[in-house]
């Protein structure tokens, strides 16, 4: 006699679901991590760019000003207000940024301080990251929250 040995439709059921949920576990860390990165990247490039108008700034005792257009989430640094484009870069679409207390442009003394200091958000799917950019010598940093 010929023994025919399977798994039932319950066993079946149980061990799809659990491998659905644990799939559904990873692709939403996946994604997150993701943003994190892409956030941490553009952080860096923008952290980079600020360092370097405010060095640039302060060798050449030229005014660069930057822009952050909220609508077309773009980003530009000029020399001597509309003058010429010297940085344009552009921030994700999916990115929400509130400027706050921020007044744009934002621009460097000759000796290096931030002449009007403040802040804007960025809320990227459910997270909320400020920018800061603070009294005296520091560029800027950021704040979770």
């Amino acid at each position: 006699m010929n023994k025919q040995h399977g798994f039932s439709l319950v066993e079946l059921l149980i061990v799809l679901s659990i491998l659905t949920i644990i799939l559904f576990i990873g692709g939403t860390i996946h994604i997150k991590t993701y943003q994190q990165y892409q956030f941490n990247q553009w952080y860096q490039i923008f952290s980079n760019d600020i360092l370097r108008m405010q060095q640039d700034t302060i060798i050449s005792n030229k005014n660069l000003y930057l822009t952050i257009n909220p609508t077309s989430n773009v980003y530009e640094i000029r020399k001597g207000g509309l003058g010429e484009l010297i940085i344009s870069r552009k921030i994700p679409k999916k990115w929400n940024i509130n400027l706050y207390s921020l007044k744009i442009p934002l621009s460097f003394s000759k000796n290096g301080t931030i002449k009007k200091p403040g802040r804007f958000q960025i809320v990227i799917a459910d997270k909320t990251r400020e920018i800061v950019f603070p009294f005296g010598k520091g560029r800027c940093y950021v704040r979770e929250k």
